[in-house]
């Protein structure tokens, strides 16, 4: 192959890879989950995101995914404006088909794939050799079981009696 043929399959090549990454990353969102209340922070795509995130990492049978991702919402809002856009960005970055084939040769953006996949995905997260990656499967993780269990109807399969009540003297 000659030189000049040789670089035109590279841009014919790059062009291509160009593109798809461009159709991956444009995947839309598949809206599973849909939010009961007005979004304060997050749009509708991140919230099915959080949301399915939910489903998984919180599989007791009692658990509601949707009502999960509103408490995460809330608790995400009164975070700090950087905290905000990182979370806001870690969901995206989970969702994208362009970022889960070069990480994890996943093309399928996370809301479109079946529940074991998304397990997969989130595995992949937490044992990524990136440490942005393993601290934000660690984030979502403890994000969403902080709003299941912060839950007063949870307390009592846990043994927890609840707070304890301090009465202050008149």
């Amino acid at each position: 192959m000659r030189r000049r043929g040789f670089l035109r399959l590279g841009l014919l090549g790059g062009g291509l890879l160009a593109l798809s990454s461009v159709g991956l990353g444009m995947w839309p969102a598949l809206l599973r989950h849909a939010p009961r209340r007005k979004l304060e922070l997050l749009d509708e795509m991140e919230f099915a995101v959080l949301a399915a995130v939910a489903a998984r990492v919180v599989t007791q049978p009692d658990a509601d995914p949707i009502e999960l991702a509103h408490r995460v919402e809330e608790a995400v809002r009164f975070g700090a404006p950087e905290s905000q856009d990182d979370f806001k960005k870690l969901l995206r970055l989970l969702e994208n088909g362009f970022a889960g084939m070069l990480l994890d040769l996943r093309p399928r953006p996370f809301t479109r794939l079946p529940p074991e996949a998304q397990d997969a995905a989130l595995l992949a997260f937490r044992d990524s050799r990136l440490a942005l990656r393993r601290s934000g499967y660690h984030a979502l993780r403890r994000l969403t079981a902080a709003a299941y269990y912060s839950n007063i109807s949870t307390w009592a399969g846990l043994g927890y009696p609840g707070p304890p009540s301090i009465s202050v003297p008149t």
